[in-house]
């Protein structure tokens, strides 16, 4: 009875222990199943990202687009979106394929760290490939998850920008006003003062367009720049036939080293059409005497 009792008990005991057994090999059966599918995986964004650091793009563009169509729940999946869209971007300018990623990204990972970046760079494609209208929009999507009133600034001027390379230049004056609006003339500004200038000078609407290159002449660090803002003055002075402000603006500019002659050969242009305005001018008589 006793060796009975005994054989029972063994019997429990061994069976527990291949429960045991069993329960405790369960996980790593699981690995086993899913290591493979794990491994792949950390493959595919390894030879991406392989393919990226050795200049081939379009090898590193399919892996990752390989990689999103075979696991499009990753935790992964984000990271590999963006950086698609910025190898077709960035790298090989294919921007309506790059679009597609980005508008992916937005939709599918709108809390994503990335997400203002990819709005700027999604309306950066739509203006590579004309698509100013919808440049504009991103832009403005963009512009609230701006850091700081200077980045929301440099935004501004990316869709006034946008609005200039649309031919809309009422509204591009409009959006340049609010990038230099209250603010010290600082690098934006003297985008925009540039821009402005030159819109007025391309509409004929010269006394306007003064004001702006007067700001860029008189503040900004760049020799080249202020060269350049003294010139459009000199246009100005002259279709406004302000000869002599023309050739004084002129002789106080700094000389360009690669055309040294351009600023007295302008003078003499000026003067030759003062002289010849003279001439054509109508004669001023004194009144008749009784």
């Amino acid at each position: 009875m006793l060796q009975e009792k005994q054989q029972k008990t063994e019997a429990k005991s061994q069976n527990s222990l291949h429960r045991l057994r069993r329960f405790c090999l369960l996980p790593f059966a699981f690995c086993l199943l899913f290591l493979p599918v794990a491994c792949s995986r950390r493959a595919q964004l390894d030879q991406a990202q392989t393919a990226w650091d050795g200049g081939d793009y379009a090898g590193a563009a399919d892996r990752y687009e390989e990689f999103l169509k075979d696991n499009p729940q990753s935790d992964k999946a984000a990271f590999a979106r963006f950086q698609v869209a910025t190898v077709c971007r960035r790298d090989l300018k294919q921007f309506d394929r790059a679009i597609q990623h980005y508008i992916h990204f937005i939709e599918d990972f709108p809390k994503a760290p990335e997400i203002y970046q990819a709005r700027l760079s999604l309306a950066e494609c739509y203006a590579a490939t004309k698509n100013f209208r919808e440049a504009i929009a991103e832009y403005e999507n963009a512009l609230p998850l701006a850091g700081d009133d200077k980045e929301k600034r440099r935004v501004r001027l990316k869709i006034a920008d946008a609005y200039y390379d649309a031919k809309d230049l009422g509204q591009a004056i409009a959006e340049y006003q609010k990038v230099v609006k209250d603010v010290p003339y600082d690098e934006l500004c003297e985008l925009a003062y540039l821009q402005m200038g030159g819109i007025r000078l391309l509409r004929n609407e010269y006394e306007d367009a003064v004001p702006s290159y007067q700001l860029v002449a008189q503040n900004t660090q760049d020799a080249t720049l202020r060269r350049m803002a003294r010139y459009r003055l000199t246009d100005c002075y002259e279709r406004m036939f302000q000869y002599d402000q023309a050739v004084q603006t002129l002789e106080g500019t700094e000389p360009d080293p690669k055309d040294a002659n351009y600023i007295p050969q302008r003078i003499a242009s000026i003067r030759e059409l003062q002289r010849q305005r003279n001439l054509t001018a109508p004669a001023t008589f004194g009144r008749p005497r009784k």
